[in-house]
């Protein structure tokens, strides 16, 4: 199946596949709910600033929410488990048996390795590390401490104990599951004890199968995958890339192909595109600004959302500050269909306040007095539980990206 959009199509039809048009939620749990189904999948991220990075995913969408709110709920309800998508995810649970069948296989290749290596450097330390959680769990590397088991010193990117690496093994061969978190800290149990009974007892894909369902999954995670270029998009994908699977799918119109004018590169969208790119097109954008979450599915093809959206962003945390363009934890600022600002923020808890180092006005974008900015910031303050935003510094940096650089 091959379509032809131009970029004002392709643009409201992405938004409205992530959840970011054409969709109106419920507030708190509810649109917690419905918002983390529909996406399909969180990327996960440790970092804290202005609560995680997908805590920030569910913000844009859904109004009523707070940090540490989305993670704790999906694992109280069971609504989904963490492993591998993208990266480390969390995904809704209906996906456990596609997922399930990569774990079956041994899961990712490097912590198979991994697995080898402390089997012949640590015999029986990964059959201790299961036995205490299947008697004590749930239980984190702590309680592994605490209990004195495999605490011997293994180097595997960086050094740690045997019992950590052990546990991150069995997570990734699928015989055990993160049960919940405590300040993000993961507890594990055995699988059959995480993962409901009916997702546990499905069926699982065929090795062929799985790749078919989990291109189709990573399609509908992004709205509009390039079939070109954006190699971090195709993480855990890339072989079906190479196999040519995305121009067989297209071609029994399991998946459409399209072409985008002025676009070199065509994208993969879900078979049934056309029809939503009706349903896009018939719904008025509703006015709001939105803050993105640096890890949102909407902007995880960096170079496609370049050639699509004429927007370019990089997430700056780990490179050195001399070098950062923008800022440490910048967060582009989306308005019906264009990006009109990105900031750099941190939020103190004590205080209450939310400070901006910096706010970057895109050419013909909104200004941070403009009443839909200031607006999305009073909701933003909702969202942190804050009650001041502070400008500071940030005075100098209030103009166009053209002439703006971070100290």
């Amino acid at each position: 199946m091959h379509l032809h959009w131009s970029r004002e199509d392709a643009r409201v039809f992405q938004l409205y596949a992530v959840g970011l048009h054409g969709r109106r939620y419920p507030k708190e749990n509810a649109g917690i709910r419905a918002c983390f189904e529909d996406l399909g999948t969180l990327q996960l991220d440790p970092l804290p600033v202005l609560g995680r990075s997908h805590d920030l995913v569910i913000q844009a969408r859904v109004d009523g929410t707070h940090p540490g709110q989305t993670l704790d709920l999906i694992h109280k309800e069971r609504l989904g488990f963490e492993y591998w998508d993208k990266v480390l995810c969390v995904v809704p649970i209906r996906h456990f048996p596609i997922l399930r069948a990569f774990m079956n296989a041994g899961g990712e290749d490097w912590w198979q390795a991994r697995g080898q290596r402390i089997a012949k450097k640590h015999p029986g330390a990964i059959e201790d590390v299961y036995k205490a959680v299947k008697k004590h769990g749930p239980l984190s590397s702590r309680e592994l401490q605490e209990l004195e088991i495999a605490q011997d010193e293994h180097r595997g990117w960086k050094t740690t104990k045997v019992a950590n690496g052990a546990l991150e093994v069995l997570w990734n061969r699928g015989r055990v599951s993160i049960s919940h978190r405590v300040n993000y800290r993961r507890y594990f149990d055995l699988i059959e004890r995480v993962i409901p009974k009916e997702f546990l007892r499905a069926r699982t894909p065929s090795p062929d199968q799985l790749w078919v369902h989990w291109l189709k999954k990573r399609v509908r995670n992004v709205g509009l995958l390039p079939l070109n270029g954006d190699a971090e998009a195709w993480a855990f994908l890339r072989k079906t890339r190479a196999a040519k699977l995305p121009e067989k799918l297209a071609k029994k119109d399991e998946l459409a192909l399209v072409h985008i004018g002025g676009i070199k590169t065509p994208f993969l969208a879900p078979a049934e595109a056309e029809e939503m790119l009706e349903i896009a097109r018939s719904v008025q954008f509703d006015g709001q600004a939105r803050f993105i979450a640096p890890l949102d599915p909407f902007i995880w093809c960096r170079q496609a959302l370049k050639k699509l959206w004429d927007f370019e962003y990089a997430w700056e945390v780990y490179k050195p500050a001399s070098k950062r363009r923008w800022g440490y934890y910048v967060l582009p600022v989306l308005c019906d269909d264009r990006f009109v600002a990105r900031f750099d923020g941190k939020y103190d808890r004590e205080s209450k306040t939310l400070s901006l180092s910096a706010y970057h006005k895109e050419p013909g974008g909104l200004a941070h007095t403009h009443a839909k900015i200031e607006a999305a910031f009073q909701r933003f303050l909702k969202y942190l539980g804050g009650e001041r935003l502070s400008f500071g510094k940030a005075d100098k940096y209030l103009g166009t990206r053209a002439s703006q650089r971070v100290e």
